[in-house]
């Protein structure tokens, strides 16, 4: 349906539509390219998202409850596996569903296998709470520290609208910066998919850069993409460690799902823009092969969109890219280089520093 009252930045043009979260057009934490599209729309509509907490959970619940959600619902969907994947070295283990709730999928009208989906972030808006919890090492062991934290812990926090900021502690105060903790499309292998690791499809790769004003490329692997967000976080550091950040939902995630079918010669892996860095994104299950991956495509990127030669792209990462540590926790883990666009002050890169990628602006590397 079109939303009545649009919120800014939206145009007059626009057509808006809505996508709440319920038991028709959410799942729990997996992927499964059978599941018919929750939504249907043209490529350039915007779609306001509703997402879901993880397993439902009432605010205020305790550590306990969690568990025996999370525990129930593995025994519920217990044929959901990690996707082998040689690039991320990611085997196939069967894992169960995990405990993120996702909503979609939304299928885009002309995106296609070779497609690259362009998802502009226009706006975000968190329902007023949020949990962090690391869990008892003897039911699961997550987190990089789960032998140091046996018993776990949950905390739940109120965000507060007028300032944006939640209490910590007394006297600890944290500024909330939303962003979907897992966005991503279908996977091309038919199958119920684990949304623990992010991949290709992008999916759990809890960047903190993905936050309102950003744009993310995603390459498309089935016919309409499939897009599904979820796992919706408050604020994250750089280097999800204890399992979580603050786990949330949020009422409305505004996006613009664009079909771009000049990028799939050199977006063939999630990437980010905004105002002021691309990001490439790096995913392994071993924590150097993931920065050597951010590395690699930082400089791939940089010969095809600036034309840098790449072994001068090679000495500009190490110079001037940040490589901050995504998340440690998801099997999976993440390295993103921060790419500055302010250095690119020629002439010849006259309209390529955007929030968008420029058509016709790539070529091969």
């Amino acid at each position: 349906m079109t939303h009545s009252t649009p919120k800014k930045p939206y145009g007059p043009g626009d057509t808006v539509h809505v996508l709440p979260c319920d038991e028709r057009t959410s799942t729990d934490g997996y992927w499964d390219n059978s599941r018919q599209p929750a939504l249907t729309v043209r490529s350039g509509d915007i779609v306001e998202v509703e997402t879901g907490i993880h397993l439902s959970m009432k605010p205020g619940a305790p550590l306990a409850d969690w568990a025996a959600a999370f525990r129930r619902l593995m025994g519920d969907i217990p044929d959901v596996y990690i996707l082998e994947d040689p690039a991320t070295g990611a085997e196939r283990l069967r894992k169960g569903a995990g405990h993120h709730h996702l909503t979609g999928p939304i299928h885009v009208e002309g995106a296609l296998p070779g497609d690259v989906l362009q998802v502009e972030i226009l706006h975000i808006e968190p329902y007023p709470y949020g949990f962090n919890l690391n869990p008892q090492a003897s039911f699961l062991p997550l987190g990089l520290l789960p032998d140091d934290f046996p018993e776990g812990g949950m905390r739940w926090y109120e965000l507060d609208p007028a300032t944006g900021t939640y209490e910590f502690q007394p006297g600890v105060t944290v500024k909330a910066r939303p962003f979907p903790g897992s966005i991503g499309v279908e996977m091309a292998a038919p199958g119920k998919w684990s949304n623990v690791p992010p991949g290709r499809h992008g999916g759990n790769m809890d960047n903190k850069e993905l936050c309102a004003g950003t744009v993310l490329y995603l390459p498309v692997q089935v016919p309409g993409a499939g897009l599904k967000t979820g796992d919706s976080h408050l604020a994250q550091g750089n280097g999800e460690v204890n399992l979580n950040a603050v786990e949330g939902a949020f009422k409305c995630i505004s996006l613009r799902l664009t079909v771009r079918k000049d990028l799939g010669a050199i977006v063939d892996w999630p990437m980010a823009s905004t105002p002021e860095h691309w990001v490439l994104m790096g995913f392994h299950t071993n924590l150097e092969e993931a920065a050597k991956m951010a590395v690699r495509r930082s400089i791939g990127f940089l010969n095809a969109y600036y034309g840098m030669e790449k072994g001068e792209a090679y000495a500009f990462c190490s110079q001037a890219v940040d490589f901050n540590i995504t998340q440690l926790v998801d099997y999976t883990k993440g390295v993103h280089g921060l790419i500055p666009k302010a250095c690119f002050t020629g002439g010849q890169f006259a309209g390529k520093n955007g929030l968008t990628l420029v058509p016709g602006g790539l070529k091969a590397g």
